[in-house]
């Protein structure tokens, strides 16, 4: 767990508030930090920039708040200014952290530069950063050729209310084929904060992954809620449950709880683990005959950083403790162990070996001379984000991971949380691993729904056309307003966009490569996206018709010319314009779906997610006087839109 339990978050800034002094928001941007509200400490420290810009420890505050909360591009773009003002001798991570958050953006060209001088500018080559850049520089170009050949390999996001706006991770599968997992979840309002609410913890869920859809899940009250409560894991014979407890003030250590008549104990910590340490993420593998316990800690004797360790385990007590060696532990940090029996292969994460961007995925295999050279799990499973607690089932080929990847639920910023993700190789033949494990008898697994589970079939066909992004001309639909809802449908709005083309021209008069580039972006991406769409609802009705009922996640983006309020009501404006697009399409035939009246049953909802200027890309113009660039850019323009990012079927 990156963060424990934040009590003080920040909520929206009203308009009352924007008179106070830059020295006030850094106050409150320095108090959010210190209680653990990274995100909120952020929007403090841009508020204060927007009075004093060009301030460089407001910059580099401003930036480490981004990075901490993971909003990668606005932290590389601060880190970057603060380096060409510094050169490093205030700040001499600047550089470093710059190279880190140009990898989580994806931006790999920018990424290489950066290392490349990072490694220049270090003396001794041998030094954990000039190992950190080495690594970097070959997860640069490992990624180019990972996206350039992703592996074939079927993710499923897992829909809500499984997944939440805050952050779910820690999946594993239980004795019981349930799916355990850990949720930080509090109140968020409005505008996307979280509420100064003490019941805002860390709880373990279960969750029966065989249904579908996927129910709610219920919370497990494996202890007494002394602290937060996270990573399940069990004894080889399921008779001991082991997990992380954290309690305010001291750090993460390892509890066991002992099932007795079908129920659990309160959990005790693990004894022969130093409790004055932090040790989490516990799992249990039985290797060469031996129970054998994996568990991630920075105590002393490891490599550094937070390392992996094992140790033999005995209901609720372990010996025999020690680091695994490199190459899987590093200067940097191993994390989130699952060792998978049948192949003998560790599986972990780990933000120092070369990846693709933060934390990545990583496999070992445990061979007679000891664990192999970790392998990068490449693209799709990895992404610039952050990648972990991977798991991998060699009888079903399928396996889960955890991922702040773009297109997870956010309400904060797009890679702010951490959802769970499910992956599956259909077209690969399961590795044998003995007698199967026999289920419940009233359940199926996924791999064996019936053939005709039509449901299924269409959603599958739905989102196959995902992501779909539709686009806007500057401040449209409803310019000067703060309204949060427009009677203007997209159709319209399209066709008026598609005739401001000659303004854009005019723009780039003179600019033979800009005219250029506007007419691929209306071609390629403001056309397709509008032919994308009438497909999609082509597959949309016949779902429909069927009685089904759809939910569509919807986030709106915004380009950074204005506020951060305004674009919220601006995204809000063009997402009803697809709405109601929806309702004008055939006469109408949708409306009765819309509005829930339909006699079949069938409903379609729409989940509207508007961002503001919070998501949209660093580098794109926000200046007045620079209209070329700020309205009638390509980067600008492809700030300006909406997108369909998920489809579910709601219940």
């Amino acid at each position: 767990m990156r963060n424990r339990t934040s009590l003080l978050l920040i909520a929206a800034l009203p308009i009352g508030l924007r008179a106070q002094s830059a020295q006030q928001f850094i106050t409150w941007g320095d108090n959010a930090l210190r209680l653990g509200d990274r995100y909120g400490a952020s929007r403090f420290y841009k508020e204060a920039l927007e009075q004093q810009p060009g301030t460089l420890e407001l910059q580099w505050k401003y930036a480490e708040a981004c990075r901490l909360s993971d909003q990668y591009p606005q932290a590389a773009e601060q880190y970057a200014k603060v380096y060409r003002k510094d050169l490093g001798r205030t700040h001499p991570e600047a550089l470093r952290w710059l190279g880190e958050m140009q990898l989580c953006s994806g931006a790999y060209e920018e990424a290489t530069k950066t290392w490349q001088k990072l490694k220049q500018k270090e003396k001794d080559k041998r030094s954990v950063a000039a190992q950190r850049a080495d690594n970097a520089l070959e997860g640069c170009r490992l990624a180019k050729e990972a996206l350039a050949a992703p592996e074939a390999v079927t993710i499923e996001h897992i829909a809500m209310p499984v997944n939440s706006y805050d952050s779910e991770f820690a999946p594993r599968i239980g004795p019981d084929s349930l799916l355990y997992f850990s949720s930080l979840r509090g109140d968020v309002n409005d505008d996307g904060e979280l509420a100064d609410t003490t019941t805002y913890h860390v709880g373990i869920l279960r969750v029966d992954p065989r249904k579908h859809p996927l129910p709610e899940a219920s919370w497990m009250s494996a202890a007494t809620r002394a602290g937060d409560e996270a990573n399940s894991a069990w004894s080889t014979d399921g008779h001991w449950f082991y997990f992380t407890r954290c309690t305010a003030g001291g750090p993460c250590t390892l509890h066991a709880a002992r099932l007795m008549d079908g129920r659990l104990t309160d959990g005790t910590p693990l004894a022969g683990i130093d409790p004055s340490v932090t040790s989490t993420q516990p799992m249990v593998a039985t290797i060469d005959g031996e129970q054998r316990l994996f568990f991630t800690s920075d105590r002393a004797g490891g490599i550094g950083g937070m390392d992996l360790w094992t140790a033999r385990i005995d209901g609720a007590a372990v010996s025999d403790v020690k680091p695994l060696p490199a190459p899987v532990n590093t200067p940097g940090n191993e994390v989130t162990p699952f060792f998978d029996v049948a192949q003998r292969k560790l599986y972990f994460s780990s933000d120092f070996l070369p990846g693709l961007g933060d934390y990545d995925n990583f496999m070992s295999a445990l061979g007679p001379d000891g664990y192999a050279a970790p392998v990068n799990f490449g693209h799709p499973l990895n992404s610039p984000a952050n990648d972990l607690y991977p798991t991998f089932d060699a009888a079903s080929m399928s396996g889960w991971f955890v991922s702040n990847r773009i297109g997870s639920f956010a309400k904060k910023g797009e890679t702010c949380c951490n959802d769970l993700y499910r992956y599956s190789y259909p077209d690969r033949p399961p590795i044998p691993t003995g007698p199967p494990t026999p289920l419940p008898p009233d359940t199926t697994h996924l791999s064996e729904r019936p053939a005709d589970d039509i449901a299924w079939k269409r959603i599958t066909s739905l989102r196959e056309k995902l992501p779909i992004r539709l686009y806007f001309h500057n401040d449209e639909p409803g310019p000067r307003s703060w309204d949060t809802t427009t009677t203007a449908d997209y159709a319209a709005t399209y066709r008026a966009y598609k005739a401001l083309l000659p303004d854009y021209h005019r723009a780039w008069q003179g600019n033979a490569n800009g005219t250029s580039a506007i007419d691929a972006f209306f071609r390629d991406e403001v056309d397709h996206g509008f032919a994308q769409l009438n497909d999609f609802i082509g597959l949309l009705r016949q779902a429909l018709q069927e009685g089904q009922r759809i939910e569509l996640q919807v986030r709106g983006f915004a380009s950074p010319l204005a506020k951060t309020d305004y674009n919220t009501n601006l995204s809000l404006r063009r997402i009803q314009s697809m709405v109601n697009y929806l309702r004008t399409v055939d006469g109408g035939v949708l409306v009765p779906y819309l509005d829930g009246t339909a006699p079949n049953g069938g409903r379609l909802t729409v989940r509207k997610s508007p961002f503001g200027e919070d998501t949209s890309a660093g580098g794109v113009s926000d200046r007045l006087e620079d209209l070329r660039n700020s309205v009638y850019g390509v980067g600008a323009s492809r700030e300006r839109r909406i997108e369909i990012e998920q489809v579910e079927l709601g219940h």
